[in-house]
């Protein structure tokens, strides 16, 4: 998946993403297959080293069409 979308996440759009985040919510879909292309870079549990969110955890079930990067460039 890295290979695919690099290492910027696509919640907050700062780079240094190390967690893969679903498009849908396994929380949504537990029985969706394991697919590099349903998922995407996103900060976890450590944060992101720019803005400090934990963004997928922080996105929970939300579709990612509803969640936003910030409007100002770090």
């Amino acid at each position: 998946m890295f290979a695919m979308y690099g290492h910027t996440c696509m919640y907050c759009g700062h780079p240094g993403a190390t967690d893969a985040g679903h498009l849908i919510a396994v929380a949504l879909d537990p029985d969706q297959p394991l697919d590099p292309h349903a998922m995407r870079p996103a900060h976890g549990v450590r944060g992101c080293p720019t803005c400090g969110r934990k963004c997928n955890q922080e996105a929970g079930t939300k579709s990612v069409d509803s969640l936003f990067r910030p409007a100002l460039d770090w």
